[in-house]
């Protein structure tokens, strides 16, 4: 058996955005816009989602809703999927579940 020496404590906090960060624009209002929604994968990823859109549907009006799921949390989200919410929409919101 091991015994530690020494315990090393973690700080968990991150640093403040810098002022020079670039930050996507987000738009006034969601009233009138095409809301993308992409799931990562994981177990309560569209659950969260629809959660989501039910709460800001009840403060907005939108075009459409387009929900995608990448289905796999642990790799990036294929091209297609980015390219489709890309063109059809004016935002997209994702989430990751557990």
């Amino acid at each position: 058996m091991v015994t530690a020496e020494r315990v090393q404590v973690l700080d968990p906090t991150v640093q403040a955005i810098p002022d020079d960060a670039v930050v996507a624009k987000r738009p006034d209002t969601l009233d009138g816009k095409v809301i993308g929604l992409l799931a990562n994968g994981k177990i309560n990823s569209e659950e969260i989602l629809a959660l989501t859109q039910e709460v800001l549907a009840d403060l907005y009006e939108f075009k459409s809703v387009v929900a995608r799921n990448k289905m796999n949390a642990s790799r990036p989200c294929p091209e297609h999927i980015i390219d489709e919410l890309v063109e059809q929409c004016d935002v997209v919101i994702t989430s990751s579940g557990d």
